[in-house]
């Protein structure tokens, strides 16, 4: 298999049976792994070119009136197809179109072999983020001049396929061998270029060679090889010395001397010298990273102990591991180590990875199938183990639930894979590090658990840290699901080869053939309890979904509907839910009970258990613990009655799958976080944008449990930002919209509209709307579309065109005239500088909905204790919101762009002016909408 024709057509539609033509084809020949021959040419279709296609390619019917024909074009394609393998990107599309081609024209169809790229990238690029071909140009540095041309494309997906071919040459026999086992699910050939590359490095085998030293070949995997920290000495005194800025300023290219970083290094050195806790509040542009990772670096150099580092988004994580603190390790006349740590659940049971890959893939679909060969290939790639690393298909997400590292199932030094164990290494490699990297997630679930799960630290820097109280109440409640539930009873069940139990009572069966009464009995009860227990879960998740549906209001930016619950007021047929949960708990623990008495009987007065048996019991207990804990959280969640947490539940409002999600919360964090996180450390530095509220730290304080130390023991400081912002930024805020409420909802609706489209207009696209509602999203991405030219602008609703905000974003970013809408995740660590974003629209201030279920009992709470919640609660958080929304505008000291205010309570209400106070010194202007937006334009362009 050495003779390729890479092809691509452009057509007038998806369909060729439904009349769509070619009108243009792409060809590219590689022969023995060069590129011998091309072909292109347009082509004359029997209809006219449907404007979103001429849209999409650039291709006009002008550019095809003179074109050849189909019948004259094919000849050219065919002549280098004979005898070579069919290849193309998203290969189905063009080989149904080649089909219908051949069909039409009186030849037989293509007969020979056919690879897909895309799914040939899936699988030896599964770090990839996306595998359109533009992007994987993109980021192979591929050229690909013309997108959405057949000739242009060709070429890039014949470059493409040369690189992926050169991937394969480079794995070792043995993934090849394993992925072999695994394609047999694959949409196209993948199997015979499989077997053609094993009998080309089978054939290149000799006794002398000798092993790669990129992997680790092991038990018939290949893992890329891991090397262990290292750090030497300082070469010289370590401190925060102006010889050390100098340093920075020669070895960091983008590095820049700030008077508020200069400023913000200096105090968290000082706070973790005193032993206090400091709150910074610094603005877009400080420099927080190097401001934090400085001091934290020459602490752990000066007293020889770690400093923890946590953030809030991965993102975040990401950038300040792979990207800062390599710059600094370049950059600092003295060595450092550091690590990034994650929960136990991102990392991969390579046993149980191994057990699942041996175990036989015919009951598995085309995803699961794909999933486990990205991984096998992934094995050679990463490091870490760490999930976030892959892009899995959809089922390979529940796939995942299956392989990841877990304590209920872990052999510890017995599994022969422990020390390669990805999660055992990140948690030495933590150890071991000066800088420790982990984000609020765990730092919470440590302080919960109490079990060490991160190494012990006294130091420690908390950036985005307006968003600890979330995560805290998120890590110190508990959540279960109807869902949750049955993917463990699939993984449990003995009814199908692939499940755990069947596994578990066919290696005993072949183990002590003599017991095969036994073995049968065992598959009888399980299957019994199976039954019994997937029926209960299912009434159950009934009666909750009913409950919760008849309370159902507005749905959240996933598309969930969020119920509150307390647990005496189920009144009437309500009243089922009760019973029904009290018999899934018991069939829960009947089940648990089952599997323990199988794991005693099956290994009783027995030395010598096969490795295979023992691998499988280790799991089916790590099952039944999850059983006992989704007794005990189902018990949690509807019978215990604990005042000091909120529960609800939520549903899936965009699918016909009746999935219920349950949560209790509790009321009150700021008690464990000062007792568990801030009097027990010595310093802790919390840091953000946002921090403060009428320009004091009160509101913080105390959600964080700050306000319970002594006073000496917290300090504050709050920076300004660097940017010019009197020049960079301008607010306006029309005086003339009307009121939102249930008689004029359709009034400021249509004002939201037409406000938004001449928005838009005078900033050529390049605008991004912020709602609190999704429901307002999509009725103003509705009016929208009727009001703008698709040709001109390009819409992205959040929710609507993708629910992948990194995906919008980046599609926004490479749009030229973009408008963006996103709910309440697009508020912040939304990073857009420069001219792709111009003008930010806030539709309304984002208060929390009234009936938010943690909101509203916290706000009963308050007024419980006398305190006025709206002003002590609800209006503090909005000011964060909002400060944290306006922040997406100015990200750069050369960014100018237009915020537009379109709700009147900011300037008629009293309690507006809690949010102009908290904007940046930007021009304000306020009047009627009409002269209002004829400043945009002008001030874009620098003319004001």
């Amino acid at each position: 298999m050495e003779q390729f024709c890479i092809v691509d057509f452009e057509t007038t539609g998806g369909s060729p049976r439904q009349g769509d033509a070619i009108i243009q084809i792409g060809a590219v020949t590689i022969d023995h792994g060069q590129i011998t021959n091309r072909y292109a040419t347009f082509v004359k279709p029997e209809q006219p070119i449907p404007a979103f296609i001429t849209s999409l390619t650039g291709i006009t019917d002008e550019m095809v009136a003179d074109a050849p024909t189909l019948d004259e074009a094919l000849p050219g394609l065919l002549r280098l197809l004979k005898g070579r393998v069919f290849v193309a990107h998203n290969a189905s599309f063009d080989l149904q179109f080649l089909q219908e081609a051949l069909l039409s024209q009186g030849y037989y169809t293509f007969d020979g072999n056919v690879i897909d790229t895309v799914e040939l990238a899936r699988m030896l690029l599964p770090i990839q983020g996306s595998y359109r071909l533009t992007e994987l140009a993109d980021d192979l540095e591929i050229s690909h001049d013309n997108p959405h041309q057949a000739d242009s494309d060709a070429q890039a997906t014949a470059q493409l396929f040369l690189h992926l071919l050169q991937i394969l040459d480079d794995l070792p026999l043995v993934v090849i061998q394993r992925l072999q086992m695994l394609v047999h699910t694959f949409r196209s050939d993948i199997t015979a270029l499989l077997r053609y590359v094993e009998m080309e490095k089978l054939a290149d085998l000799s006794d002398e060679q000798a092993p790669d030293p990129k992997w680790d070949i092991y038990r018939q995997f290949a893992l890329k090889k891991r090397f262990p920290l290292t750090s030497s000495p300082a070469s010289g005194a370590v401190g925060m010395t102006h010889n050390l800025e100098e340093v920075l300023a020669g070895s960091l290219g983008d590095y820049q001397q700030r008077d508020a970083q200069q400023e913000m290094i200096q105090s968290i050195q000082s706070a973790m010298e005193d032993g206090v806790h400091l709150l910074v509040e610094a603005g877009t542009g400080t420099g927080k990273s190097l401001a934090y990772l400085l001091p934290s670096i020459v602490w752990a150099k000066q007293n020889q102990e770690k400093v923890l580092v946590s953030t809030h988004t991965i993102t975040l994580q990401e950038q300040l591991f792979q990207k800062e603190i390599p710059a600094l390790q370049k950059a600092l006349p003295f060595s450092f180590t550091a690590a990034q740590m994650k929960g136990r659940g991102n990392y991969l049971c390579l046993r149980k990875f191994e057990q699942n890959i041996n175990e036989g893939a015919q009951e598995y679909s085309h995803e699961i199938q794909l999933a486990k060969a990205q991984m096998v290939t992934w094995l050679t790639q990463t490091e870490s183990g760490d999930v976030e690393e892959l892009h899995l298909p959809p089922s390979g997400q529940l796939f995942w639930q299956q392989v990841k590292s877990d304590t209920n199932s872990c052999l510890n030094r017995k599994c022969p894979w422990f020390s390669r164990c990805y999660y055992f290494q990140a948690k030495e490699r933590a150890r071991e590090a000066e800088i420790v990297i982990v984000n609020h997630a765990l730092l919470v679930s440590d302080l919960e658990t109490e079990s060490g799960i991160l190494p012990s630290y006294q130091v420690g820097i908390i950036d985005e840290a307006h968003q600890l109280e979330d995560a805290a109440t998120q890590h110190m409640g508990f959540h279960y699901s109807t869902v949750q539930m049955l993917f463990l009873l699939d993984r449990l069940g003995a009814e199908a080869p692939e499940r755990l139990l069947s596994q578990l009572l066919t290696e005993f069966a072949q183990w002590k053939e003599e017991e095969r009464s036994l073995t049968v009995e065992l598959g009888r009860r399980f299957d019994r309890l199976q039954v019994d227990l997937r029926e209960a879960v299912t009434e159950w998740s009934q009666h909750a979904y009913n409950y919760a549906a008849k309370q159902a209001k507005e749905m959240n930016e996933i598309g969930r509907i969020s119920v509150r619950y307390k647990k005496g007021k189920f009144q009437g047929k309500q009243a089922k839910i009760l019973p029904a949960a009290e018999k899934v708990i018991a069939l829960t623990l009947d089940y648990a009970k089952l599997i323990e008495e199988t794991a005693v009987q099956m290994i009783q007065g027995e030395e010598q258990v096969p490795f295979a048996v023992k691998s499988l019991l280790t799991d089916a207990r790590g099952l039944s613990d999850d059983l006992k804990k989704a007794a005990e959280l189902i018990h949690a969640l509807f019978l215990a009655d604990d005042k000091d947490f909120v529960y609800w539940m939520e549903l899936e409002s965009r699918t016909s799958r009746k999935y219920v999600y349950f949560t209790a919360a509790p009321l009150d964090v700021s008690v464990p976080l000062s007792e568990k996180l801030f009097a027990g450390k010595r310093s802790m530095t919390l840091t953000s944008a946002t921090l403060t509220v009428k320009n004091s730290f009160d509101y913080m304080k105390e959600r964080y449990g700050l306000q319970q130390l002594p006073k000496e023991r917290v300090r504050t400081l709050s920076l300004p930002s660097p940017f010019d912002y009197e020049h960079q930024g301008l607010v306006l805020i029309p005086s003339d919209f009307p009121p939102f409420n249930k008689e004029t909802e359709s009034l400021y609706l249509d004002a939201v509209i037409q406000g938004s489209v001449d928005v838009i207009r005078a900033s050529q696209g390049r605008t991004m709307i912020l709602f609190t509602s999704y429901t307002m999203l999509r009725q103003v991405y509705d009016g929208l579309k009727q009001l703008l030219d698709e040709n001109q602008f390009t819409l992205l609703g959040h929710g609507i065109d993708s629910s992948n905000r990194s995906k919008l974003i980046k599609k926004f970013k490479q749009s030229e005239r973009a408008v963006l809408l996103g709910t309440s995740s697009f508020w912040e660590g939304v990073d857009i500088a420069g001219d792709a974003l111009s003008s930010l629209i806030i539709v309304r201030l984002p208060f929390v909905p009234p009936n938010h279920p943690i909101l509203e009992a916290r706000s009963e709470m308050l007024k419980d204790a006398g305190k006025n919640a709206f002003m002590s609660l609800h209006l503090p958080h909005a000011v964060i919101r909002f400060k944290q929304g306006v922040g997406r505008l100015i990200r750069h000291h050369r960014d100018r762009g237009v915020i537009v205010l379109f709700d009147p309570r900011v300037i008629e209400a009293r309690y507006g002016r809690a949010f102009l106070q908290s904007l940046p010194p930007f021009q304000k202007e306020s009047g009627p909408w009409i002269q209002l937006r004829e400043r945009i334009e002008p001030f874009l362009a620098g003319e004001s």
